[in-house]
């Protein structure tokens, strides 16, 4: 198949793409003319959504429907993953930004998670960015050019009680994004991390958030699980962090990818994010200057 579309315009992939954060980007996107490959579990919802965008607005210069190409894909499984980006490939020609956004939380302390849900976690939040990650590589090495963009999360960098699983799979692709940036820099390729805090995404109120099935009582004397659930929804529907502008904010890092700008290696994003963040990494500082005697005391 030839790409139906002949021009030089930046073709970006996106996972994650049905709803909140995800669908935000593939938006934002197509309003600044560009091409984007929404990898998805339902392309006729992400059609549908960008279609009734788009009746809504005033954007009749946008022809989004040549602009956007949305495919079915397992992100959990490479055949897949490699299947769609070929084909993104056959339509579009090319491809320029990468953006890992695919993920979901669970509610639970460590041991009350089960195996199989501390495992599944990881096959979104970790492996699949695998997946795409080794897909991609091999197409942005050889036109020595690139941006990847991976959404991690503020509990990538800071623990969070009663999230264990979900920390864990995120500090995992905390470690994995920045040693990726290092590694393919010399390539010409720029990675970076996202890190964002609490966004209006629904994350504690549809499928992206996987309540506990074997909860244990101890961990709920002062207050209940169904309380500690509330909260984290109530928590959610006053958060300050905009899915919409967090599209705006993943074109302005793109924009200034291609003006040459020196990117940081992660962006806390929303206020929440850099507030607890430099709490945090100034009172790891404070313990690590308290400790430092004894911790370099192994020293020869």
């Amino acid at each position: 198949m030839e790409p139906i579309i002949d021009n030089n315009s930046k073709v970006f992939i996106v996972t994650g793409t049905s709803t909140g954060i995800g669908l935000s980007i593939v938006k934002k996107i197509l309003d600044q003319k560009l091409r984007v490959v929404a990898f998805t579990r339902s392309k006729e919802v992400v059609e549908n959504q960008v279609k009734d965008y788009y009746s809504k607005s005033n954007k009749n210069n946008i022809d989004y429907q040549s602009s956007l190409l949305a495919i079915q894909v397992d992100i959990t499984n490479q055949q897949s993953v490699e299947n769609g980006v070929q084909e993104a490939l056959k339509v579009f020609g090319r491809i320029d930004v990468v953006v890992n956004n695919a993920g979901y939380s669970q509610w639970g302390n460590t041991e009350e998670v089960s195996d199989k849900d501390h495992r599944d976690i990881f096959e979104v939040n970790y492996f699949s960015v695998l997946n795409i990650i080794k897909s991609t590589l091999p197409i942005l090495r050889k036109q020595k050019s690139g941006l990847i963009l991976n959404v991690s999360s503020l509990i990538g960098h800071l623990p969070y009680p009663g999230f264990s699983s979900y920390v864990a799979s995120k500090f995992a692709l905390t470690g994995l994004t920045l040693t990726l940036a290092k590694e393919v820099e010399p390539l010409g390729i720029k990675v970076v991390l996202l890190s964002p805090g609490v966004f209006k995404t629904d994350i504690t109120h549809k499928q992206q958030f996987k309540n506990l099935e074997n909860p244990i009582a101890d961990y709920y004397q002062k207050v209940s699980l169904q309380e500690t659930f509330d909260s984290l929804k109530k928590y959610e529907d006053h958060a300050k962090g905009s899915s919409d502008k967090f599209g705006d904010l993943v074109i302005e890092i793109n924009q200034l990818y291609e003006q040459g700008k020196q990117l940081p290696s992660n962006f806390f994003i929303g206020s929440d994010a850099v507030d607890h963040a430099q709490v945090h990494l100034t009172n790891l500082l404070s313990e690590l200057n308290q400790w430092k005697d004894l911790c370099i005391s192994t020293d020869n």
